[in-house]
């Protein structure tokens, strides 16, 4: 989120405000605590100059007046001798803190150098780390992208490989199918067990359990039809009583004017389908019954029974 930025921007700040903040410091410090002056113009440089004439030295901030407020004579630059009288002219008093104050400025200088450095080097490992993060997130997207495109090529390579399998194997498998009864010797009960022993054709597990049944006979012109129910379920030990059912119908036909000795004609259909099938033109599949259960659980669901 956006505000996860505050802390950076904070250091950032902090670090940006160390040199003008340090620089005033030691200023105050190498300078007997006056201000740093700056001359920006001419006449800001005349009085500094003037200064320096009205100090005596070549500092302007070094006041003239002594301690008990007479005049101190200016400090010179050439070595006395040693046990000159005190109040000599080649001898001047010279306080502690002045002996060092051009120590003070080279460590002021010293200390600019090393405060630009440190803020020169922040910046700098603040743009690495930034550009590492970069990179990194840049390089993750990546390698995320190829993989996602890895996978997808080896699931599109094997679902293809498995299709052609399958329709290598549908290209040789042979439907099942039974000798089925003539028109002459059928009845109802012969008729149902012919479909018993078709149904035992198929390729289904074996914890699916079915029964047949004979629902009713058609009379047409040129034929006479009987029609048989196959009702199909799963049911465990929790739930005994299958929630749904599959059903696959039957259709036995019977020819009025072909010859006594032809077989009957059958056929079948699966439940909530227009699709009617052949015994020697088809292979069932389980899927079939699988799918007619699950839609009508999700039927259940959907509906709500007051």
């Amino acid at each position: 989120m956006w505000y996860e930025i505050l802390p950076g921007v904070a250091i950032m700040a902090a670090c940006l405000s160390v040199p003008g903040l340090a620089t005033v410091f030691v200023q105050r410090w190498s300078s007997d605590g006056k201000e740093k002056r700056v001359a920006r113009y001419p006449y800001q440089w005349a009085l500094i100059q003037r200064d320096k004439r009205l100090s005596g030295g070549s500092k302007h901030y070094e006041p003239k007046a002594g301690a008990g407020g007479g005049a101190r004579p200016a400090p010179s630059r050439l070595g006395a001798a040693k046990g000159a009288p005190e109040g000599s002219a080649f001898v001047p008093k010279v306080r502690g803190r002045a002996r060092c104050r051009g120590g003070c400025h080279l460590v002021g200088f010293f200390s600019r150098v090393w405060i630009t450095y440190t803020e020169a080097a922040m910046l700098w490992r603040i743009c690495t780390a930034v550009e590492t993060m970069d990179k990194e997130k840049e390089d993750a997207a990546l390698d995320e992208t190829v993989e996602m495109i890895v996978a997808n090529v080896i699931r599109g390579a094997t679902e293809q490989f498995i299709a052609l399998q399958k329709k290598e194997k549908e290209a040789e498998y042979v439907a099942k199918n039974i000798q089925w009864t003539t028109c002459k010797d059928f009845t109802v009960e012969r008729g149902r067990q012919q479909i018993e022993e078709y149904i035992s054709t198929w390729e289904f597990h074996e914890s699916w359990l079915h029964w047949s049944e004979f629902l009713c006979e058609e009379e047409l012109t040129y034929s006479k039809m009987y029609h048989y129910r196959v009702l199909w379920s799963i049911p465990t030990r929790r739930k005994p009583i299958p929630q749904a059912t599959a059903s696959v119908y039957f259709i036995i036909e019977i020819s009025k004017i072909k010859p006594a000795t032809f077989p009957v004609e059958v056929f079948f259909f699966l439940e909530s389908s227009r699709l009617i099938f052949r015994p020697e033109q088809c292979r069932f599949r389980e899927k079939w019954l699988k799918d007619i259960i699950i839609n009508k659980l999700s039927l259940k669901q959907c509906l709500a029974f007051k």
